[in-house]
């Protein structure tokens, strides 16, 4: 199989590194439109490089494509791509650019039209969607996260990568992240309300730190904070019910539930993980980013017919972050 990476930043190399160690057997091209990338990939990967991407799906013929370019550039990647017969697997999307075109590819699904939401392939959010109940049928929890924008990517300046924009900013990135398994989790957002601060010195046009209220379809109310300021980068999260509560810090060994008497549980205390990848923060794990490749594998093959996020349920995500980002915008 021949799969074809456009986009060398930090998550097209991530997907890069994947794929040439537990894909051995694909035959890999990859595109960015920088110089200096194509040169780095070329070094260590031996990979077939281009800079046009129109070029690139012409002569080498993929029969899967990576899109891993900055979200506000995906769909037209995407359309060409699907509309070549081409499957295609997208980051995550902060717009809903092109959705109405991609929409009846994903309905029809050949060529398969996947979409990114690493969180639903992560076992600590699996074992919460799958065990909250334990907490009682009414419930809350208090969720935060959050880390200083310019520790997202140390290597460069965060007004020169997409979280620089309104439009793509660092807390709607969060919102798009954390919000599909949070709804698969406690059903869909019914009532919010929400309140937008500045809190540090950063050169940002938008707010730093967003506080959301929800309430979800089951009855459970959430209180979220998110935030481009924290300096010790955290994700803090705890449900809490009448039969006991469940803590997470961001990584497997701290997840526990709490029953009303007893010993702490601790399920996925034993989980083994991919090693992390230096440069990000510690909750950062790797292994659900190969999860989600393995998955769109399998769809491809035809060795699954579990479709797995969708685009149509992740509009919906994007037009409650649009509603949330009225009060900063209106004020």
């Amino acid at each position: 199989m021949k799969c074809f990476i456009a986009g060398l930043g930090s998550m097209g190399k991530r997907r890069l590194r994947l794929v040439r160690r537990f894909f051995p057997e694909m035959d890999i091209a990859v595109l960015d439109a920088r110089q200096d990338r194509r040169d780095d990939v070329s070094r260590s990967y031996g990979c077939t490089v281009y800079e046009s991407f129109e070029g690139g799906l012409a002569h080498f013929s993929p029969d899967v494509l990576i899109v891993s370019t900055p979200p506000d550039t995906h769909a037209p990647s995407i359309l060409s791509a699907l509309g070549k017969g081409i499957h295609t697997f997208s980051e995550l999307d902060l717009l809903d650019d092109g959705y109405d075109k991609v929409l009846p590819f994903e309905e029809k699904g050949f060529p398969v039209a996947f979409l990114s939401s690493t969180p639903l392939y992560r076992s600590e959010n699996r074992w919460i969607i799958g065990n909250h109940r334990k907490t009682g049928a009414r419930k809350f929890y208090t969720y935060h996260v959050g880390q200083y924008l310019p520790d997202w990517h140390p290597w460069e300046k965060y007004d020169e990568f997409f979280v620089g924009s309104p439009r793509t900013n660092a807390i709607r990135e969060i919102l798009c992240i954390e919000l599909p398994w949070l709804t698969e989790c406690f059903g869909k957002v019914t009532d919010f309300s929400c309140s937008w601060s500045r809190t540090s010195s950063l050169n940002l046009p938008y707010p730093d730190t967003c506080q959301v209220l929800l309430r979800h379809g089951d009855g459970t109310s959430g209180s979220f904070t998110l935030d481009c300021v924290s300096r010790k980068a955290v994700r803090n999260l705890r449900i809490c019910g009448e039969e006991g509560t469940i803590l997470w810090e961001g990584n497997s060994q701290s997840l526990r539930y709490l029953s009303p008497s007893g010993e702490p549980v601790h399920p996925l205390l034993d989980e083994k993980e991919l090693e992390r990848q230096a440069g990000y923060a510690e909750y950062i794990s790797e292994s659900p980013y190969l999860e989600e490749l393995r998955h769109f594998f399998r769809l491809v093959s035809g060795e699954t017919a579990e479709r797995g996020y969708s685009y149509a349920r992740h509009r919906e995500i994007l037009l409650l972050a649009d509603q949330l980002e009225k009060e900063w915008k209106e004020h």
